[in-house]
């Protein structure tokens, strides 16, 4: 066991230790089908943003490749409310077509925590996000928003669908500029909030200075109500994280007809990219028809084949070239590699040409002829 552990590659290595670590917290591991019935994601169309690949099954099923996770976790989770399900990780993939690469195959490694919004909940969700990052490079930070934070300063506005999304999308990309361009003319929202609005997307760092950003602003018992929550949560990070770990920022926005709480993004150093991605999500259970909720992220994984160098791995210590001699013999020598915990490759020698060898990374070259073996200096 201790050869295959000192075997694997780098990144395979780094997940084995994060589903150890979830395991230690008394997480289940979960496997989910490929396929589901393609009704699940035509009825869920504002879920997910991604093309969806369809095939018909022999009895006159239209079936689709799972583009998402959280939606097959959801349904699995509704039709067997079992404790046992309360807290679960995966490993699995996702398909999709995209426009200029066709086909996509995405590896997720996530977890899901099935229960009411509760700030030990969240706080557990995000413990378990930055210790996984951790396990990835000790380097990371996890960036914190807030569905009903957002959602709740329009509470009260009655905003064509197309401007509110608009709106968001422009706090997702942090434009002050084309809100006050949208926002200019619309006389149901006052001064004081249309300045909030064009503030959002700078509010960005520590959650006591975002707070006194707000208060120069009259802001509703909601959105006083969701602060306050976020106060206490952060207090319990800080207990056991540096401000520098975990930052606020509320221009990240996700899909409000579903996210409703925490929302998580992470981020490793030398990789551009988000890394972990997640959320609360209880409007998935509800209409599921379920009375409880979920919190959850996923490691975008895929991201990490390039990210860690495996220069120095072996592909094996020992490769043996072997004629057609004395194939027992020629076993038993492979045999006695194994026992002394050597990963062997054997190649017929007819079949390789003295270039062909350069592909490979190992430590010593054997060669087996006339039942012979022999080692190559």
């Amino acid at each position: 066991m201790k050869n295959y552990i000192k075997n694997m590659s780098k990144k395979d290595l780094v997940l084995l230790n994060i589903r150890k670590m979830y395991d230690s917290y008394g997480y289940k591991k979960i496997s989910l089908p490929s396929f589901e019935e393609y009704d699940l994601y035509n009825e869920n169309k504002d879920f997910i943003d991604r093309n969806v690949l369809t095939v018909m099954s022999p009895n006159g099923k239209l079936l689709a490749l799972r583009p998402d996770i959280t939606l097959s976790v959801a349904k699995k989770v509704s039709k067997d409310q079992s404790l046992k399900y309360s807290k679960i990780y995966y490993q699995e993939n996702t398909y999709n077509l995209t426009k200029y690469v066709g086909y996509e195959e995405d590896e997720q490694l996530g977890i899901e925590l099935i229960g009411k919004e509760s700030t030990f909940l969240d706080f557990e969700i995000i413990n378990l996000a930055v210790k996984s990052l951790d396990i990835i490079n000790k380097k990371s930070m996890i960036v914190l928003s807030h569905a009903r934070f957002i959602s709740s300063i329009f509470q009260n506005f009655d905003l064509e669908y197309e401007i509110k999304e608009q709106i968001l999308d422009c706090i997702n990309r942090k434009n002050s500029h084309d809100i006050q361009k949208i926002l200019k003319r619309n006389e149901h929202i006052s001064e004081n909030v249309k300045k909030l609005i064009y503030k959002i997307p700078e509010l960005s760092g520590n959650l006591e200075n975002i707070e006194k950003e707000l208060l120069k602003y009259k802001i509703n018992g909601n959105t006083k109500k969701i602060l306050s929550e976020l106060k206490q949560l952060n207090s319990l990070l800080m207990k056991f994280y540096k401000k520098s770990k975990i930052v606020f920022d509320f221009s990240v926005v996700k899909n409000l007809n579903y996210y409703n709480g925490i929302i998580l993004q992470g981020y490793i150093e030398d990789f551009p990219n988000v890394i972990l991605t997640g959320g609360r999500y209880d409007k998935l259970f509800e209409k599921f028809g379920v009375d409880t909720g979920a919190v959850g992220f996923a490691i975008l994984t895929d991201g990490l084949k390039g990210y860690y160098k495996d220069t120095d791995k072996k592909d094996f210590e020992v490769l043996i070239a072997y004629d057609n001699s004395d194939f027992e013999k020629l076993v038993e020598i492979v045999n006695d590699f194994q026992k002394k915990g050597l990963r062997v490759r054997t190649e017929n020698i007819e079949n390789l040409g003295e270039s062909d060898f350069e592909i490979f990374n190992f430590d010593e070259k054997y060669i087996f002829q006339n039942g012979e073996l022999k080692k190559e200096e």
